[in-house]
């Protein structure tokens, strides 16, 4: 949707009626028609009718910025969300831009202009996905240096309790209404590490890779709407942590999602099949075959709850992560994060190791 709208923006542009003056331009730019704005932007930075400014050039090109974030209502879709969600701050964008118009020379072609942008203004469409964090004092009850050390070569040198983790996550969206049913499908890439940050050497304890794709359908179904029902998502998660035999771990899941909003409170409810590597053949006895999250927004605080169980009452085995978050200061995407675990799998590692863990950190997108 932004795409197309994109490129009739620019096309329109490049088709504006020449015959338009100054002042009508900026009568129609001042009303806030951003098309307008850049058309004004671009003639003040070429020179072209009117005399080069390029202090006109940049205010032209912020207001532009500022009025092509699109407008958020109920009908709009997962796109353009997004596109709000995740823009950089208006004035802060206006800024970067304002730099870049001043101090690099633009290129004749407006394709070549929309790269060169993407290219300094990082834009390429990627997008945070799952949370992003930085957890430098993480406490866990497992004492690693005191594992078997033929089933655990090299964990002698884990010796620490507490430890820093850290999370990356993003996403690209590949493709909208591609089979005619307003889906998205995307291809996204979390990668979790556990770093032996306080023992010598700092050595990075596990490291666990996951690349996915997924289709996610919106529900239009007003029965279904009506009980909260907002969309469902069908994927493929491949983890790994990257290491040979004997502590090699990895498995693929076939995921299907259903995904609950109702005012403050968000859910996900999943069930997956697990094709399991043989070195975790029995991580379903530890995990199950599901799980459940849970979101409450509360003002600026965020919870989060996620419990995972194997459903087995004679053996029975999972997990409970609670999580909070509140803004630091004034700023809308960082935040103080506190994350707390208890049960089996925190990592592929230990998927049948019972531990707690208690971590406090900074949280990057939620």
């Amino acid at each position: 949707m932004i795409k197309p709208m994109l490129l009739l923006v620019y096309l329109s542009i490049l088709t504006m009626a020449e015959g338009l003056s100054i002042t009508q331009l900026e009568n129609a730019a001042k009303k806030g028609d951003f098309t307008a704005q850049y058309q004004l932007g671009k003639l003040y930075e070429e020179g072209v009718n009117v005399d080069r400014n390029m202090t006109k050039a940049a205010y032209w090109y912020k207001q532009a910025s500022i009025a092509s974030i699109p407008k958020i209502d109920n009908k709009t879709d997962i796109h353009e969300t997004d596109a709000y969600i995740y823009h950089i701050d208006p004035d802060i964008d206006g800024d970067m831009k304002q730099f870049f118009f001043r101090h690099l020379d633009m290129p004749k072609g407006m394709d070549e202009r929309k790269t060169l942008t993407s290219k300094i203004l990082s834009n390429f469409g990627m997008l945070p996905y799952e949370k992003t964090y930085l957890i430098p004092i993480a406490y866990t009850t497992v004492n690693y240096e005191k594992r078997d050390p033929i089933e655990f070569p090299g964990y002698e040198e884990y010796n620490k309790n507490i430890e820093t983790e850290f999370q990356i996550s993003l996403k690209k969206d590949l493709s909208y209404n591609f089979f005619g049913f307003n889906e998205i499908i995307s291809f996204g890439y979390t990668q979790e590490v556990w770093w032996q940050f306080y023992a010598q050497s700092s050595p990075f304890r596990e490291t666990n890779y996951r690349p996915e794709a997924w289709l996610t359908l919106p529900v239009q179904n007003e029965t279904a709407l009506s009980y909260g029902i907002k969309a469902v998502k069908l994927g493929l998660l491949h983890e790994s942590n990257g290491l040979g035999k004997p502590l090699s771990r990895e498995w693929n899941m076939y995921y299907a999602d259903v995904i609950f909003q109702y005012e403050n409170f968000l859910s996900t409810v999943r069930a997956y099949y697990a094709d399991a590597g043989s070195d975790n053949a029995d991580i379903t006895s530890y995990l199950g075959y599901g799980h459940v999250q849970v979101s409450y927004l509360s003002g600026k605080q965020q919870f989060d709850l996620t419990w995972q169980n194997n459903l087995d009452m004679s053996d029975n085995k999972g997990s409970i992560e609670v999580e909070w978050s509140y803004p630091i200061g004034s700023s809308e995407n960082t935040f103080w994060y506190i994350k707390l675990f208890n049960g089996y799998g925190s990592s592929l590692m230990d998927y049948n190791q019972h531990q707690n863990r208690t971590g406090f950190g900074f949280l990057f997108s939620r």
